[in-house]
């Protein structure tokens, strides 16, 4: 027999295993490694229910032996309540094997095993042991399909040997008795868990092959790198084409981007945070850059430690021609002020005090008197002809609209409203419409429909035609709601579940494919599920990558392909359509923490903007042919919660 991996833990530290100690949502679109040894595993789950926890996994030992024990028990409720904790081997299998590991648990009530043709940490085959039984089951996604189940009188305080031997029929032994024998499909490049809802033990962890399905196993393994470097070759190389020292004003993603004069004009926001964690934060300090580095102007003092750059919300700016002069302006709020200001030098044009929301009925848990600003939007309510209103938004409760002359016009309260609105035109009646949380409203404040959805909350939004010759539809990064395809009339199209839904983006990922396609992750309870839709909704492959931060922009790379990019470090760079990882950043010493896409030099062609708190590293792809004209998400609505889209003009045809 050869042995395919052999896991006794002694290359991993004796301690926990890393984790985001704050169980954090920075890694929802910030690519954040814990410090700590990985050696061959990684842990896909993370969940805002396990804050003032500890982590999930724990590297012990006895001095003899070294043990991974499941280290959080059952702490998963509600939407969440079939969270299992996982440690998730990198190495992938690609013939029949045999699986050995030792197990004891530390608390019998609920099932603890291993995960096998594991696709996700929502998708697997699971064998595993509790108090009274031993079950074989499917899971997809939040349904469990029993394969076998049989009663096993457990013993607390006995360590128990498993084998399984893994064909076209699955062998279970416990201690060298058979428990099942059963038909089994197993599917060849899929991995293998740990996969625990109690506290348990692991140790001697060994996965083996006969000669021949050794052979087959890398014979295989090698085809796929092969096929994926085949790939590769089709896509020219990122190069660095420009670096921009931020001194002390850098940040995380907090950017907005114009185009003056065919140049970029660049803002960038820093914050501290007040009360409640992320909830209330000031922006504390903005600053206009240009190309070269130079500043334009700065509100505020600069400070970039890590306390006042990394968050995990939007902060109240955008850049837009509020005042239809064909000039840009600021609009931002610090204080408890909305300032709208000249782009190019800063001066204050217009100011007005936030609501007053003390006594207000619809504003519960605000802790001031006046209205933090969660998140700012451009409008064109009144039939302008330009983004001369906008909206203020707090945090999940109220939207406040407000006109050119600084007056309120209306007010929305009805369910959460998520991060970011979309708004546009919907109707076609030359005045926007404002699509929130679940529910459509018209420009007078008219609420036109909501979807019968009251959970959790809409993160990403993106309207769009996915096919020609088909209205355009809105499509919901809803939480815990799923994907969803709505129609404008209120009727959902398409529900998918995925887990938390968290990022969406539409493109012409897929060539052969009809129409455009819909991509989408998971983030908590399920970090690093990246999935890929048809144009009716349908799920064509996805499939799980070993951390955070997957942003999954759609890019213009190189005038023929569109890839779309996960994040900036070694281990992220941008996908196809396939999901397959088919271009890389360079070991150059880069920032890896933000990034985002933006044609910074207005010919068709996207770059990739790297940065963090310190620099800014801008990249493009070193050869490239005339490319085809996309519509992309307005310039005058930047958000960390707005589904990205790159759309062929006669998609857009209305």
């Amino acid at each position: 027999m050869k042995t395919v991996v052999y896991e006794d833990f002694t290359d991993l530290e004796l301690n926990e295993f890393p984790y985001d100690r704050g169980h954090t949502a920075l890694g929802e679109y910030h690519y954040i490694k814990q410090e700590g040894t990985y050696a061959n595993w990684y842990d896909p789950i993370c969940l805002h229910q396990w804050r003032s926890l500890d982590g999930s996994w724990l590297v012990t030992s006895d001095g003899k032996k070294r043990y991974m024990e499941q280290n959080r028990g059952h702490q998963s409720k509600g939407a969440f309540e079939n969270v299992f904790c996982c440690l998730v081997h990198r190495q992938k299998l690609y013939a029949d094997f045999t699986l050995e590991f030792d197990l004891r648990l530390f608390e019998v009530k609920n099932y603890c095993g291993v995960a096998l043709n594991y696709l996700t940490s929502r998708v697997y085959d699971f064998i595993g042991i509790r108090k009274n039984e031993i079950v074989f089951y499917h899971r997809n996604e939040e349904t469990f399909t029993e394969y076998a189940k049989k009663e096993f009188l457990l013993d607390d305080l006995k360590t128990y040997h498993f084998i399984l031997c893994v064909s076209n029929q699955i062998k279970i032994y416990v201690d060298s008795v058979l428990i099942f024998e059963e038909n089994f499909m197993f599917q060849e490049g899929l991995g293998f868990g740990l996969v625990a809802k109690s506290a348990c033990r692991y140790s001697d962890v060994v996965v083996q092959m006969t000669e021949k399905n050794y052979q087959k196993h890398i014979l295989l393994e090698q085809k796929k790198k092969e096929r994926l470097l085949e790939k590769k070759k089709a896509y020219p190389a990122l190069k660095c084409i420009h670096k921009i020292d931020l001194k002390n004003f850098g940040s995380g993603r907090q950017l907005r981007i114009r185009m003056v004069d065919g140049k970029p004009i660049f803002l960038i926001a820093q914050h501290q945070k007040r009360m409640i964690r992320d909830s209330f934060a000031r922006l504390s300090c903005l600053t206009c850059f240009d190309y070269e580095g130079n500043v334009l102007w700065q509100k505020g003092e600069a400070n970039s430690s890590e306390d006042n750059t990394l968050i995990s919300c939007d902060l109240p700016f955008q850049i837009a021609d509020i005042n239809g002069d064909g000039k840009f302006e600021v609009i931002y709020s610090m204080d408890f002020m909305v300032y709208i200001c000249d782009l190019l030098t800063g001066n204050i044009l217009k100011e007005m005090p936030t609501p007053i929301i003390e006594g207000d009925p619809n504003v519960l848990n605000e802790p001031y008197y006046r209205l933090n600003v969660d998140a700012i939007r451009v409008a064109d309510f009144e039939g302008l002809g330009y983004k001369g209103d906008f909206i203020l938004k707090d945090r999940y409760q109220n939207v406040w609209a407000y006109n050119k002359k600084l007056e309120l016009m209306w007010r929305y309260h009805h369910k959460n409203t998520g991060h970011f609105p979309y708004i546009a035109d919907f109707d076609q009646d030359g005045k926007d419409e404002m699509f929130v949380g679940y529910d459509l409203i018209d420009h007078d404040g008219t609420m036109l429909f909501s979807l019968p959805m009251h959970s959790d909350h809409t993160d990403e939004i993106i309207y769009a035609r996915l096919k020609q010759n088909e209205p355009k539809r809105l499509i919901l990064a809803s939480g815990n709601e799923g994907m969803n395809i709505v129609s404008l009339d209120g009727t959902i199209y398409k529900h998918n579940e995925i887990g938390h839904a968290q990022r969406i983006s539409v493109a012409k990922y897929l060539k052969d494919e009809e129409g455009l396609q819909i991509m989408a992750t998971a983030f908590w309870g399920s970090d690093g599920i990246l999935c890929i839709y048809d144009s009716e909704g349908r799920l064509l492959k996805q499939k799980e990558v070993p951390f955070n931060g997957n942003l999954i922009s759609p890019v213009n790379y190189d005038g023929t392909h569109i890839l779309a990019l996960l994040n900036a470090s070694l281990e992220g760079g941008l996908i196809d359509g396939d999901l397959d990882s088919v271009v890389f950043f360079p070991e150059d010493g880069h920032p890896t923490l933000s990034a985002e896409v933006f044609d910074i030099d207005g010919d068709g062609i996207d770059e990739i903007l790297c940065f963090d708190s310190k620099e800014m590293w801008i990249y493009k792809a070193q050869q490239h042919t005339e490319p085809t004209p996309y519509i992309k998400y307005t310039d005058d609505g930047f958000s960390n919660y707005r589904g990205e889209f790159l759309l062929p003009k006669e998609y857009d045809v209305d």
